[in-house]
């Protein structure tokens, strides 16, 4: 079905420190991105750092992050980069840009909520 359009959503993410060929560790995000086109379904993973010097909000808000991976994989998508061609390079999340919509996070709900949906 090359004509259908993908879908993504986030399927997991993990916070770890990564190794860097040129240096000491580095904190990052390997972000599970659960990948859909009509009956076809794909998973990958994209790692993810924040630049340097962003702010706590950008830090704090994992919407945020996972939405901004996935905005990458779409663009990718749309260059012509498919899940068999392999991994994604590592992404550096930005803070966002001043006036871009972010929506507010998810309200914080407790144990019974989480376990009934409400």
């Amino acid at each position: 079905m090359p004509d259908a359009q993908w879908q993504a959503r986030v399927e997991g993410a993990l916070n770890a420190h990564f190794k860097q060929e040129n240096g000491p560790s580095r904190p990052g995000t390997d972000w599970k991105i659960g990948l859909k086109r009509g009956e076809e379904t794909q998973t990958i993973f994209v790692r993810a750092y924040l630049a340097d010097g962003v702010t706590k909000a950008t830090r704090d808000d994992t919407t945020y992050q996972g939405q901004t991976v996935i905005g990458y994989v779409f663009d990718r998508l749309a260059s012509g980069w498919s899940p068999a061609a392999g991994p994604l390079q590592a992404l550096t999340i930005l803070d966002p840009k001043p006036g871009q919509a972010v929506p507010p996070p998810a309200p914080k709900r407790g144990l019974l909520g989480r376990l009934f949906g409400r």
